[in-house]
């Protein structure tokens, strides 16, 4: 790699510049692009047992406190499946395309989905971010309003999120992929669903069995499917705000200006519940997508030291509450 190009794929030539400017270099940046798989292993066994967990603890200790916590431990895995899933799309928990694949879709398939699927989307979200192709605008548009995202909440608790999302990952041709989400429903999406849906199947199988051998088989709906598809959905939509949403007042000019990727300072509650292993690290993920996110700490860290101006929010529920005041106080000033 000659030049930091070969890095920052999907970033904008503003965030390149300010890379050139403050005078990183690739040799800085290569040793972070290393992989650890034994911290892929780790994280993924960690992972594993805390999935375990939700089904033991509710059998273990039947009270609504106890299947209250489990509801936020159940949102942890979930985003620590996802963010497993993520790295194997980007190819960083192991040297082993294999494996990557692997891993990629057992992780993918409790959360009702496959790799090749995700890994479509997500790379046109790298490539289109905040623009008409980001799959991810079915979470918010970068300007969303407060009361357009009251509206959406609304679609998340009535399944409508995660039908749309359903629809985006068993896309798993690249060649065929739609970016436009409801194009995507002809027969190339239903052909490959039949292909592709047995092996989720499998996996929700035998989920409900662990949850059937121990708190019992309604539990399976409570603390796995319903918790999936309804909160979950509506948590991605609050990180998507923060990450991606531009804050109160803030006007656009070009496609640089849509760019907008930020990194969250997260609560000891937000770290774990909403962005488990290195997920809070969203500017540096998008500035340097190969860097696995394990060393994404070490990447903003060289960032801030650089003098490299990192967009960041002190907080996922701080940044909504500030941006609720925000545009009430603008709504007063018109009034």
């Amino acid at each position: 790699m000659s030049d930091l190009s070969d890095l920052t794929e999907g970033a904008p030539r503003s965030a390149r510049a300010a890379l050139e400017a403050a005078g990183l270099s690739v040799e800085q940046l290569r040793p972070l692009c290393e992989l650890q798989p034994l911290r892929s292993w780790m994280n993924l066994l960690l992972t594993m047992a805390t999935c375990l967990g939700v089904p033991l603890l509710a059998w273990a200790f039947p009270h609504p406190v106890s299947y209250v916590f489990c509801v936020c431990l159940a949102i942890h895995n979930f985003n620590a499946l996802a963010q497993l899933v993520h790295a194997s799309d980007h190819g960083t928990l192991s040297r082993n395309k294999r494996f990557n694949v692997l891993v990629g879709n057992l992780c993918a398939y409790p959360l009702g989905y496959n790799r090749s699927g995700h890994r479509n989307a997500h790379q046109d979200h790298h490539l289109y971010l905040n623009i008409e192709r980001d799959p991810d605008l079915i979470w918010n548009p970068p300007d969303q309003s407060l009361h357009g995202l009251a509206h959406a909440f609304i679609q998340d608790i009535l399944l409508l999120s995660a039908s749309k999302r359903f629809v985006q990952y068993f896309q798993g041709n690249r060649g065929s992929y739609a970016g436009s989400l409801w194009s995507g429903l002809d027969s190339r999406l239903f052909g490959n669903l039949v292909k592709s849906i047995w092996p989720v199947a499998a996996m929700q199988s035998a989920i409900f069995l662990l949850f059937a051998m121990t708190a019992g088989p309604r539990f399976y709906l409570w603390l796995h499917v319903l918790p999936l598809v309804t909160l979950y959905p509506a948590q991605i939509r609050v990180r998507s705000m923060v990450e991606h949403g531009f804050a109160s007042g803030e006007e656009t000019s070009g496609r640089d200006d849509v760019w907008v990727s930020r990194t969250t300072y997260p609560n000891f509650l937000e770290r774990f519940i909403i962005a488990p292993l290195g997920q809070n690290y969203h500017y540096e993920h998008h500035l340097f997508p190969g860097i696995p996110e394990y060393n994404l700490g070490k990447v903003h860290r060289l960032l801030v030291d650089a003098g490299v101006p990192v967009s960041i929010s002190p907080g996922y529920v701080r940044f909504l509450l500030r941006k609720i005041s925000a545009e009430r106080r603008a709504v007063g000033a018109e009034a």
